[in-house]
């Protein structure tokens, strides 16, 4: 068995506005290589790196965009999210008065989309699936899941980013201790 002893950087974030205390741990295996755990609330996100032009994870992390370090610690969380049926429903309906002014469709096939629109508990699920839908699986042609559908910000993400914008914060704050 071969035993390797790592050195760790580990510090506490507190008194944070809107946020719970902040735990960071670095790892730095060797110049480019390291990885970072940071822990919030009962939720960790971690992520290592092995080709950071051999600089230390805490410059690295300094050097990197939040949007680059939130694609690394939660790969599955995207930026936005849908919006609601209602925001769908504008959507849709502008996109049959464009059709309409544009004369790609007639008056009447305008208002039995408008109408299956209006009655519908899930608009986008009646322009997307075959299943639910029935004129308005027209509307966006044959990919209509990529049509630019109304998104609003994701909590979740904006939470991620406040917390990897403080442990960037401190970061620096160490620096500034660690210069005095």
């Amino acid at each position: 068995m071969k035993v390797e002893k790592i050195d760790v950087l580990s510090f506490v974030l507190t008194d944070l506005e809107r946020l719970d205390p902040v735990r960071v741990m670095i790892e730095n295996y060797e110049p480019g290589k390291g990885r970072v755990t940071i822990t919030c609330y009962g939720k960790a996100w971690t992520a290592a790196w092995f080709a950071m032009g051999g600089d230390d994870v805490q410059t690295f992390i300094k050097r990197v965009s939040n949007d680059y370090l939130i694609g690394c610690l939660a790969p599955q969380l995207r930026s936005t999210v849908d919006d609601d049926n209602d925001a769908n429903l504008l959507f849709v309906k502008s996109e049959i008065l464009k059709l309409r002014r544009e004369r790609e469709i007639d008056a009447k096939k305008a208002r039995n989309m408008w109408d299956e629109a209006e009655n519908a508990d899930d608009v986008k699920e009646s322009c997307c699936c075959f299943g639910v839908g029935n004129e308005l699986l027209s509307l966006f042609g044959d990919d209509p899941w990529y049509a630019g559908w109304p998104t609003v910000p994701n909590p979740k993400y904006q939470y991620l980013e406040r917390i990897v914008s403080a442990v960037r914060d401190g970061l620096k704050e160490l620096d500034k201790l660690g210069n005095k």
